[in-house]
């Protein structure tokens, strides 16, 4: 038998005061991904003349949504 977890989530509101923090730590984690990711496309579509059109090509988006995002996640 698998031991008992350490926390102990005794009422339904100690539940979904749990699952409250693991979603924002979730949210939280992702928003980072995605900052992280956008910036490092931002810096890979400057390296060559083109460098966009092949980045929007290899994440099959078009080249606007490659500038918005890099624009929204880098400002």
């Amino acid at each position: 038998m698998s031991p008992r977890p350490e926390t102990q989530c005794d009422t339904p509101d100690d539940v979904r005061a749990a699952v409250l923090v693991a979603k924002t730590a979730r949210d939280t984690a992702v928003a980072e991904a995605e900052r992280t990711f956008w910036q490092q496309i931002g810096q890979l579509s400057k390296s060559y003349r083109g460098a966009q059109k092949d980045i929007a090509v290899t994440l099959n988006v078009e080249r606007d949504a490659i500038y918005k995002n890099v624009r929204k996640h880098t400002t």
